[in-house]
């Protein structure tokens, strides 16, 4: 992408923010914002995975982005400088009503945000800066596909099941998937009573902070659900994000505040072992076993497959957990034609696998293996520990040499973070997309929960 324009001050960025956030009613759920686009993008592409990603020949995001736009904007005769001025300031997304959950918001596809813009709820809106509204929407309309008309002072794109509703105001642009919602995000802006940072202390102190991403979100509106990480398994008060790019990584940080935090400190463990772990594949993982997330049903999440299948994985795993102490150890691959999978489990107390025969396994010498979906689960000791893994033990013995330690990129960022916390996880993205696409590729992804005093705190580093 071109260069950005002239970087603005930063007493204007910081009434920018006041301003645009203006928008949101104090009844809505969330908000999202990206800040100062200009002043961050560049430190953004210096991060190495986002230089891969929109630089490299191979890949060139920036580029095909620019090319589309700039292809769309001649063949209907609207200045390129209208999409800059938009893609330059801060742009809010916020919503009523609905759930969000981060698999939203990151999308390599430009036609995937078109989609979400074209399906936009009632009650969501979308604000950016710009001094020809005009040329912008109708670049949105044929990138979208819609007609465009306008009722008095609202713009409206439209087909037969599609209605997006705009209106400038204040130089900025507001789109809205209702007519109702985009007046009163404008009413919103007028009267400071009716704004969502006007009654929540959390917010202003959210948008006092210096970075390029922020979000707010009531209650449990944010949802992040997955097989290493879960906010749903704790009563939530509020959440909060915020994303600084700065040197050679992207650093975000969750903060979940809790409703209660009574004896969650309980859940925080030493992560040093961690170091000393196998490295197979492209991720490591490692959390206290008897943390506030349901591990039986994070690891079964790995299995798909028939429901027997998956319900008796988490029947084993829970039978595992309660012998289990210090931390719970994962690693393997999360992409390829074979992906390969260990869990490693610190045991208190003696386990007798017997167990696992009712599920069907059988001893093949030292180690047991359960029949599973179109393979086996083999499980074996070694010492104080149970491993569980798709690999035979001799394929884990030879794959097991790499260690943690080994890799200097998760000496580096784990210097940066408490030795105490409830998780933590460290995926090689370059390893991950040469497996995917065939490239070479860099890239390093970081992640720890922590807890602090009334809130879990999960730190990310992106490289």
């Amino acid at each position: 992408m071109r260069r950005f324009w002239s970087i603005l001050p930063i007493f204007v960025c910081v009434l920018a923010v006041a301003n645009v956030t203006s928008f949101v009613p104090r009844d809505y759920d969330f908000f999202l914002l990206l800040k100062g686009n200009s002043l961050y993008y560049d430190k953004l592409s210096s991060v190495p995975l986002f230089r891969f990603v929109l630089k490299d020949d191979r890949i060139a995001l920036e580029s095909v982005f620019v090319s589309l736009l700039e292809n769309t904007c001649n063949s209907i005769g609207v200045p390129m400088s209208s999409v800059y001025e938009a893609l330059e300031n801060d742009i809010l997304f916020a919503a009523k009503g609905t759930e969000f959950t981060l698999e939203q918001f990151f999308s390599l596809d430009l036609n995937y945000y078109l989609q979400v813009l074209r399906n936009m709820g009632n009650n969501s809106i979308i604000v950016m800066k710009s001094s020809k509204p005009e040329q912008l929407l109708r670049l949105l309309a044929k990138l979208m596909d819609l007609k465009m008309t306008k009722s008095e002072k609202v713009w409206i794109l439209h087909d037969t099941d599609v209605a997006i509703f705009a209106s400038a105001h204040e130089g900025y642009l507001v789109i809205s998937g209702s007519r109702n919602a985009l007046l009163k995000a404008i009413d919103a802006y007028d009267l400071e009573q009716l704004q969502m940072k006007s009654e929540e202390p959390a917010v202003r102190e959210l948008l006092n902070q210096s970075a390029w991403l922020y979000g707010f979100f009531k209650r449990d509106t944010l949802r992040i659900k997955g097989p290493f990480v879960s906010t749903n398994d704790v009563d939530t008060e509020y959440v909060t994000i915020l994303g600084v790019p700065s040197g050679e990584s992207l650093k975000i940080e969750v903060r979940q505040q809790l409703r209660s935090a009574t004896g969650m400190e309980k859940y925080v463990s030493s992560a040093t072992g961690m170091l000393g772990m196998p490295f197979i594949g492209n991720f490591a993982f490692s959390a206290t076993a008897t943390g506030p997330m349901d591990l039986a049903d994070s690891l079964s999440q790995w299995f798909q497959g028939a429901q027997e299948e998956v319900k008796k994985i988490y029947e084993i795993v829970s039978h595992i957990l309660k012998s289990s102490t210090g931390r719970v150890y994962m690693t393997g691959d999360l992409f390829g034609d074979r992906v390969r999978l260990v869990t490693i489990f610190e045991l208190s107390k003696d386990l007798d696998t017997s167990f696992l025969i009712k599920y069907g396994a059988r001893s093949f010498g030292n180690e047991i293996r359960l029949p599973i979906l179109n393979g086996f689960i083999s499980f074996f000791q070694s010492d104080k520990r149970l491993i569980m893994t798709n690999m035979t033990k001799a394929e884990y013995d030879l794959a097991s040499r790499r260690r943690v330690r080994d890799d200097v990129t998760y000496q580096y960022i784990s210097r940066n973070y408490a030795n105490q916390d409830i998780l933590r996880l460290f995926v090689d993205v370059g390893s991950l997309l040469r497996a995917m696409l065939g490239i070479n590729a860099v890239g390093k992804f970081f992640l720890t929960q922590q807890f602090d005093g009334q809130a879990f705190v999960y730190r990310m580093e992106v490289m």
